[in-house]
């Protein structure tokens, strides 16, 4: 019987992996049109919404990024459009927990309910696939750092990372540093956008310091990643 239990698993993970995938679609259709998402993602609507919390406002804010990284929303565009709201500062602040929780959140997610089905289906198949697993796990914080850095939010990156075995400590704190250029930019820009003068030129002080930091960020990740994973690649995995 051990055997033919091991083979239905096997079976079974793919297919769960697959209801996940639907669950997760049919959900985020029913919030889109239930609460009219594609409006709150104007400025008049995010304005609107806001505005009409007073004071709790920011919180709103916030559990909107964290529901943009769960619903697969444009994370980015909320971003901006915090940074057209509120202070760049507190714009930054406020994108940057919200972001953070959600992109947590949806970590959690998939690895409670996806990571042992995947592992089976996958991992346990093919040795390049487990090769990274190991590598993931033995340099979690800078190989997350680099992806955030490379691929900000991207929802696939939550997936990935969430299968593997990252240590939450290592997912959270690359995450919450890798995110940080990615959020800065996006609200110096519109920040910049929205408050410069007529006929200003469009490349102003904030937009060009965002450029640089992003790039500063990305060479100094690449040069990281680059020494971390060639020498990872020289050390034997453990037994």
């Amino acid at each position: 019987m051990g055997p033919l239990v091991s083979e239905r698993k096997r079976h079974l993970g793919p297919v769960l992996l697959a209801l996940l995938a639907v669950f997760l679609v049919a959900a985020g259709l029913w919030v889109h049109r239930r609460f009219d998402v594609g409006s709150l993602l104007t400025l008049a609507g995010m304005r609107a919404l806001i505005d009409g919390f007073g004071p709790y406002g920011p919180l709103v804010f916030v559990g909107l990024c964290i529901a943009g990284v769960l619903l697969h929303l444009p994370e980015a565009l909320i971003i901006a459009l915090g940074g057209l709201l509120f202070e760049w500062t507190r714009a930054v602040a406020y994108g940057w927990i919200g972001s953070l929780l959600g992109a947590t959140a949806s970590f959690l997610v998939v690895r409670y309910l996806a990571r042992d089905a995947f592992r089976r289906s996958l991992i346990s198949r093919f040795g390049g696939l487990r090769t990274l697993d190991e590598r993931l796990e033995r340099h979690g914080f800078v190989t997350v750092l680099i992806l955030r850095l490379v691929f900000f939010l991207a929802p696939p990156i939550n997936w990935a990372i969430g299968v593997t075995g990252v240590r939450l400590h290592h997912y959270v704190g690359g995450t919450a540093l890798g995110i940080v250029p990615g959020i800065a930019v996006t609200v110096l820009f519109a920040d910049s956008i929205a408050n410069r003068a007529p006929g200003a030129s469009l490349f102003s002080g904030k937009m060009l310091a965002g450029a640089l930091l992003l790039v500063g960020f990305l060479v100094v990740s690449t040069l990281a990643g680059r020494r971390i994973f060639a020498r990872a690649a020289r050390t034997p995995p453990p037994p």
